[in-house]
């Protein structure tokens, strides 16, 4: 019955649109089409839209035609001026008449073609437009063109465009909804506390009649049953009243709300082990009953572990576990109990010694390397060390208990472990064999010995190991044996001792002989020549004089007597002044004391004036010390002088001050008792020892 009516009222339609006279284009008899509109929905209330409608020929239209489009009431009437509702047409690729292009007759936009080929098409542009209240079936934007023949106009075979209008969103404002926290309790139900919530002004268009309805229920629910903060909660059970409440749709506010975690307490429970080098522990950790999981979340299988791997008592044993709550155990709060009476124990091992035998070297090392019972293996993870052994004492002997050592990386400075450390009773140390040759001393008579000392010509002395040699006992010139005083470890030692003798040597004392020493007067200043001598004085003397001319003085020992290959141990040489100096004490103002050396004779035996600058077999081999003793200067001959000391015959010293004068035109000067005094003439005092 329903379609009836529909059909008649079709009819009645198309019979009302023939009774209107068209304006048609000039000898226009036919032609279809179709009309689509862009876009196809719009929001009820929303201003400044704009359609666009393209009308594309389906047949031909060769003739001319005319393209009606009728603007559904309660939309935005159609004007050709600019403003609301603003009708602007595109010919695209058909011909159109008119100026313009269009004609308006009340809601009717009116379109003459002067030539539309098949899918040739033109555009109707409707913009400015504002979109009326929703309807139960879209608003259809009727289309005609007129009927081949020309005979009036009807409907496009293929439908009008459709434009569906939609509700207004209306939200609600920020205030007067409050969802409540929670503890996990495995959904997602959410409390709602209800203040004063509106809808949001701007979103309600001006003079519409609607408001919030707040009768309910109202409830809400999170995103999800999972703990979080800040989770959404989507509020349901509003509503809206009013005349125009139709026009819109209320959007389900959201609000944020927290899903705390649920807390529960595992306790850990007593356990011990023998390590096992990991902290793995048997014992099965309990839930509280007090704090039981939500259905239908699952119980976990709990572990726990010990602190750490190592020996102790009094251990602390901790819990472990998530619960299959399909958020990988999130949803709760643990509060694991650690159990404190855990304990691990040691891991007996057995280690053993192996037998040994070496020559005696001072040391209980032994290099054999002990072996770990294989009856009672390491924990995994640790490593075995490079056991060691020793014997039971450093001496020789056999039948020796060789014990093992060694403690086992565990990271725990091997305290992991129990050690029964198995000795071996058959070790060996045997004689060391060594050949100690002493070697020959000598000294002068009245000089400290010298250091005894030996030569190892065979074998060797273990480490640590000390011997001493001893002489028999005597100060006067001879041979002294020289034997094994201490050897404390003589006996470990196969030991041949080959003797040598410590020799004692006289100490030579040489007088400067009187008719070849004295002094020599430079010629002139500054020549470094002899000018005059003096060889009779009891005294020679050393210095300048008034005409800043240089004293030099020799002495003349006769060394001859000294043994041939006698070695100088040392050669001092004294001088002892003779009366206060004349002048300045040249030791002040004319520098040092120097000492030149002459193996033989400077020239001839006797003292000579050429003496003075005749060439020394060693220059400065000594400097006199500044310093009497008892009225004695000495000086102590360095290697150069030692060697130029003739063992066949004479030797002749010069001695003079650094300086040749210090320019002061008085006589500086020192005397000192020569050969030719009784008493007190200068010495060359010579150790030696013999090869």
């Amino acid at each position: 019955m329903r379609a009836k009516w529909l059909y008649i009222l079709i009819c009645l339609g198309l019979l009302l649109t023939q009774a209107v006279t068209p304006v048609y284009a000039a000898g226009a008899v036919n032609g279809d089409g179709l009309m689509s509109v862009s876009p196809t929905s719009g929001v009820y209330g929303s201003s400044g839209n704009t359609f666009v409608f393209t009308f594309t020929a389906n047949n031909d239209f060769p003739d001319g035609s005319q393209v009606q489009l009728i603007i559904p009431a309660g939309w935005t009437p159609p004007v050709s001026t600019v403003g609301a509702g603003h009708i602007s047409v595109d010919p695209g690729t058909c011909s159109l008449t008119g100026a313009p292009l269009f004609a308006i007759t009340g809601s009717t936009i009116k379109v003459d073609i002067t030539s539309c080929l098949t899918g040739e098409s033109f555009t109707i542009t409707y913009s400015g437009v504002t979109i009326p209240s929703p309807s139960a079936s879209p608003y259809s934007f009727t289309t005609m063109t007129d009927i081949p023949g020309g005979d009036g106009l009807y409907e496009i075979f293929s439908g009008s465009p459709m434009v569906t209008v939609d509700p207004k969103l209306v939200t609600v404002s920020a205030a007067g909804l409050t969802p409540t926290s929670k503890v996990y309790d495995g959904d997602t139900s959410a409390v709602i506390v209800v203040g004063s919530p509106s809808l949001t002004a701007a979103d309600i268009l001006s003079g519409d009649d609607v408001s919030l309805d707040t009768t309910g229920p109202i409830t809400g629910s999170f995103a999800d049953r999972n703990a979080g903060t800040g989770k959404t909660v989507i509020i349901n059970g509003l509503g809206l009243s009013g005349a125009d409440a139709a026009n819109y749709i209320l959007v389900d506010p959201t609000r944020t709300a927290n899903i705390s975690q649920r807390p529960i307490t595992v306790t850990a429970a007593t356990d011990s082990k023998v390590y096992d080098g990991s902290v793995s522990s048997s014992g099965v950790p309990t839930l509280s009953a007090g704090t039981p999981l939500i259905a239908p979340d699952v119980e976990p299988a709990w572990t726990q572990t010990f602190a750490n791997k190592n020996v102790g008592t009094g251990k602390s044993l901790v819990p472990t576990g998530l619960v299959d709550d399909g958020n990988s155990g999130l949803n709760y709060q643990y509060n694991f109990v650690p159990d404190t009476t855990g304990e691990i124990t040691q891991l007996p091992i057995t280690v053993n010694a192996v037998t040994d035998s070496k020559t005696y070297d001072g040391t209980t090392a032994s290099s054999g390397l002990p072996l770990l019972d294989a009856s009672t293996p390491l924990a995994t993870g640790d490593a075995e060390p490079v056991w060691t052994q020793t014997f039971d004492t450093k001496n020789v002997g056999t039948a020796k208990t060789l014990t093992p050592a060694g403690l086992v990386n565990d990271g725990n400075g091997g305290n992991n472990y129990s050690y029964t450390y198995v000795p071996d009773l058959t070790g060996a140390i045997t004689l060391r064999l060594v050949t100690i040759q002493a070697d020959a001393k000598s000294k002068a008579v009245g000089s400290p010995d010298p250091a005894l000392t030996y030569k190892v010509t065979s074998g060797s002395l273990a480490a640590g190991d000390t011997l001493t040699l001893k002489r028999a006992s005597g100060e006067a010139p001879g041979l002294y044996a020289i034997s094994i005083n201490t050897f404390p470890a003589s006996a470990n030692y196969d030991l041949t001792y080959i003797a040598a003798n410590l020799t004692i040597t006289p100490v030579l004392t040489f007088k400067s002989q009187g008719a070849n020493d004295g002094w020599i007067l430079e010629r002139t200043r500054a020549s470094g020549l002899g000018g005059t001598k003096n060889s009779a004085d009891a005294t020679f003397q050393l210095g300048d004089d008034s005409s800043k001319r240089q004293y030099r003085g020799i002495l003349s020992f006769n060394t001859g007597s000294l043994p041939d290959g006698a070695v100088i141990q040392s050669a001092v040489i004294k001088i002892k002044q003779s009366g206060a100096p004349v002048g300045a004490n040249p030791f002040n103002v004319l520098g040092k004391l120097m000492v030149d050396v002459r193996k033989g004779t400077f020239g001839t035996a006797p003292l000579a004036v050429t003496d003075f600058q005749a060439t020394p077999s060693a220059s400065q081999v000594g400097t006199f010390s500044k310093v009497p003793a008892a009225g004695w200067y000495s000086v102590t001959l360095n290697l150069a002088g030692r060697n130029k000391i003739n063992t066949m015959g004479l030797t002749q010293f010069r001695l003079y001050f650094s300086k040749s004068t210090n320019n002061d035109a008085v006589a500086n000067f020192m005397k000192f008792l020569s050969g030719n005094s009784a008493s007190g003439q200068p010495q060359l005092i010579i150790k030696y020892t013999l090869p």
